[in-house]
């Protein structure tokens, strides 16, 4: 079962006005991949095959074509958000800052590595991985107090496929825990993926006693004593266990 919760971390700054998608981009940010997607609009990879041409035998001289990888010129707007009071981009959109440094950059320093997604929610789709350089074109956002920018990447050597990062290991995947404040005793609902199977729990490190399978999304855990105030959620299956879930028990 692909693990949808990559595309779960897309969400917009404050104030920007975005559009829905069934892609995503990630952005190399500090040494790691950030998703972007939320901040952009009309992402588009425009994927274009590389392809060379063979000779066959059999064909009568007659070549055919094989295709040996795909560049990629990736396109998406971003209206930019500010701080009221500073002025400047909201620390939320740090990594527009990044891409307009890349942008008016040379050599090195104007190239960047993004991950495309060609499908935001199915593991078995294609996912790329590779450099691109970076432009930059000012972006008509129609309203004389907004600006943005429309970026446009392309391929810098080879762009590999990877294995997608949806496809999740089987593990729970915790997405919520209600209702907050609950005590001793009380039962705490936990919601979220590969919840079906299973077979235990742990609420701020103590093992619960009562594990309730409500659906393949729903757990009930009865919280346990000595549990009070801050106390992650953590549930195990057979293929593993999840990331611990913050949660603020009754004090």
């Amino acid at each position: 079962m692909s693990d949808p919760t990559l595309y779960d971390t897309t969400v917009p700054s404050v104030g920007s006005l975005v559009l829905a998608h069934e892609k995503l981009i990630r952005a190399k940010i500090g040494g790691v991949f950030l998703n972007i997607t939320g901040d952009v609009n009309n992402l588009a990879l425009n994927p274009s095959e590389i392809s060379q041409n063979r000779e066959v035998y059999g064909t009568k001289g007659r070549t055919s074509k094989q295709v040996t990888g795909h560049t990629f010129a990736p396109t998406f707007a971003v209206e930019v958000v500010r701080d009221p009071a500073t002025k400047q981009i909201v620390n939320a959109q740090a990594w527009v800052i990044d891409l307009l440094n890349a942008a008016y950059s040379t050599g090195v320093d104007n190239i960047r590595e993004f991950q495309l997604f060609t499908d935001a929610f199915d593991s078995r789709m294609a996912v790329f991985q590779g450099k691109f350089s970076v432009a930059v074109a000012e972006l008509n956002t129609g309203y004389a107090d907004k600006g943005g920018y429309t970026f446009t990447l392309s391929s810098d050597g080879v762009v590999d496929r990877i294995p997608s990062p949806l496809a999740g290991t089987g593990a729970p995947v915790i997405e919520a825990v209600s209702p907050t404040a609950q005590g001793v005793g009380d039962l705490i609902k936990v919601t979220g993926y590969n919840m079906g199977s299973v077979t235990g729990a742990t609420i701020d490190g103590v093992t619960v006693a009562e594990v309730l399978t409500i659906d393949e999304f729903t757990v009930a855990l009865l919280i346990p004593a000595g549990v009070t105030g801050p106390a992650p959620v953590t549930v195990t299956n057979p293929l593993g266990t999840s990331a611990a879930f913050a949660y603020t028990a009754k004090v």
